[in-house]
């Protein structure tokens, strides 16, 4: 079986991040359907952030522990870490 570079593109992003085939089922349109999915995530208040590409990506931690019911605090889902860049001039 040969992999393509789109199944691996997606396959690097099930660590962390929701592939476009589980999005696309949480969402409720086709894979590749991104201005559909960035619209349902907005009108439903699920945090995300678009790659270059345009696609939303949304946290695997965050998805799972919405669809179990847990208070999800958004704030804190949305912090970034930040690298230490003053590190590098040391």
């Amino acid at each position: 079986m040969r992999v393509r570079g789109k199944e691996i593109r997606e396959m690097m992003m099930t660590n962390n991040y929701l592939g476009a085939h589980e999005l696309a089922t949480l969402v409720g349109c086709l894979p590749g359907s991104k201005a559909c999915m960035r619209r349902w995530l907005d009108r439903n208040g699920w945090p995300y952030e678009c790659n270059r590409v345009g696609f939303p990506l949304v946290s695997r931690a965050y998805h799972d522990a919405r669809l179990a019911g847990a208070s999800v605090d958004v704030t804190q889902a949305e912090q970034r870490v930040e690298p230490n860049f003053a590190a590098l001039l040391a």
